[in-house]
C-alpha cells in the first residue's frame, strides 16, 4: 500500500508540472511577453522532469513488483512448509494410540491393564498383530494375533497372552514380563507395563534394587553407607530401632521380602512377604479391584497389594492392611 501511494502522488506531481508548463506556453502566446526560447526550455525542462519522474516510477513499480513476487514466493514457501506439517501431524495413518497412548520409559504403571511398553507406546500384544506375543514379534500379512500367537485360535481373556499352556498376563507378571520367553524378574523385582522395576518401598541402586530405608550400604541415598543401623533412612544407634536388625539393617519381619519371618529369608520372585511368611502372588487379569473381580481360583485371595496393585495371593491369612 505504501508503494502504490508513492507512485499515485508521483503521477499527479508530473501532471501538473505537465499542465503548468503548457499553462505558461499558452499565456505566453496570449500576452507576446514571453520569450520563445524561454518557452521551449521551460516545456524541454518540464517534459524532461516528466520523462525523469515517469522513468523513478517505473523503476520503484518494477522493485515493487520483484519485491512482491519475492515476497509472494516466500510467502508460498511458508504456507508449503506449513502445509506440510499440517500434513504430517494429520496423517490418517498415524492411529490414536500412536499419538495419544502415554508414555512412559520407567515402567510407572501408566499404560491401560494388559498393554505393555514397546518402543515407548503403549501395546496390547495379546491382538496386536505387529507386536503379537510381545514388541516386534509381528505376523505375516492377513495373519491374525489371538492370545499372542499368530494365526492362533485359543482366546484368553482379553489383555492375557498364551505361554505354553497357560494364559498369562505379560505386562505385570514377574515370571513373564514382556514375553513369554522373557527371563523372569529379579527377587526384588516386580513387573509393570511388560518392564522389570523395583518392588515397592526400594529404589534402584547400581544396578542393585536396595531399601535405602534400611540398608546400611545406602542408608537414605545410593551413595550413603552406614557404620551403625540403618533407621528409617538415618544412621542411627541399635537402639533406635523398634523392629529387628539384620547385618546393620532395621526391618519388618512381617513384610520384608528380603528378610522374611527371618534375618536373610528372601522371597522369590512371585511371592510377597505377608504376616512373615512367603506367599504365591500374581495380578489379577483383568481387574482393577477386588469388589466383583472373580478371576482368583480356589484358595487364592483377591487383595489390594500396596504398591502392585489387584492380585490373587496363594495365602492362608487375610489380606494385608
Amino acid at each position: 500500500m505504501r508503494m502504490r501511494t508513492t507512485t499515485t502522488m508521483r503521477t499527479k506531481t508530473t501532471e501538473r508540472a505537465l499542465l503548468l508548463a503548457l499553462a505558461l506556453v499558452g499565456c505566453g502566446d496570449a500576452t507576446g511577453g514571453t520569450d520563445s526560447g524561454a518557452t521551449s526550455s521551460s516545456t524541454d525542462a518540464s517534459t524532461s522532469a516528466a520523462t525523469s519522474s515517469s522513468s523513478t516510477e517505473t523503476s520503484a513499480s518494477g522493485e515493487a513488483t520483484t519485491a512482491g513476487s519475492e515476497t509472494g514466493s516466500e510467502s508460498g514457501s511458508t504456507d508449503s512448509d506449513a502445509t506440510t506439517e499440517t500434513s504430517a501431524t494429520t496423517d490418517p495413518s498415524v492411529t490414536d494410540s500412536e499419538t495419544t497412548d502415554p508414555v512412559d520409559t520407567t515402567g510407572d504403571g501408566t499404560c491401560s491393564k494388559g498393554q505393555i511398553l514397546c518402543d515407548a507406546v503403549c501395546v496390547d500384544v495379546s491382538a496386536d498383530p505387529d507386536h503379537c506375543g510381545g514388541c516386534g514379534d509381528a505376523c505375516d500379512p492377513g495373519d491374525a494375533c489371538v492370545s499372542g500367537v499368530c494365526g492362533g485360535d485359543e482366546a484368553c481373556p482379553p489383555g492375557m497372552v498364551l505361554c505354553g499352556d497357560e494364559c498369562r498376563d505379560i505386562s505385570d507378571d514377574p515370571e513373564y514380563c514382556g514375553a513369554c520367553e522373557k527371563t523372569p524378574c529379579g527377587d526384588l523385582e516386580m513387573c509393570e507395563d511388560g518392564v522389570c522395576v523395583c518392588r515397592p518401598g526400594f529404589s534402584g541402586c547400581d544396578g542393585d534394587c536396595v531399601d535405602l530405608a534400611s540398608d546400611p550400604d545406602h542408608c537414605g541415598a545410593c551413595e550413603a553407607p552406614c557404620e551403625d543401623v540403618c533407621v528409617d533412612g538415618a544412621c542411627l544407634d541399635a537402639a533406635a530401632c523398634s523392629l529387628q536388625v539384620c547385618d546393620g539393617a532395621c526391618v519388618d519381619l512381617e513384610a520384608h521380602p528380603d528378610h522374611c519371618g527371618a534375618c536373610g529369608s528372601g522371597c522369590d520372585v512371585d511371592q510377597v512377604c505377608i504376616g512373615g511368611e512367603c506367599w504365591d502372588y500374581e495380578p489379577a487379569a483383568g481387574c482393577d479391584g477386588c469388589g466383583g473381580c472373580d478371576v482368583c481360583p480356589d484358595p487364592e485371595l483377591c487383595c489390594e497389594l500396596d504398591g502392585y496393585g489387584t492380585s490373587c495371593v496363594d495365602t492362608e491369612l487375610a489380606c494385608p492392611g
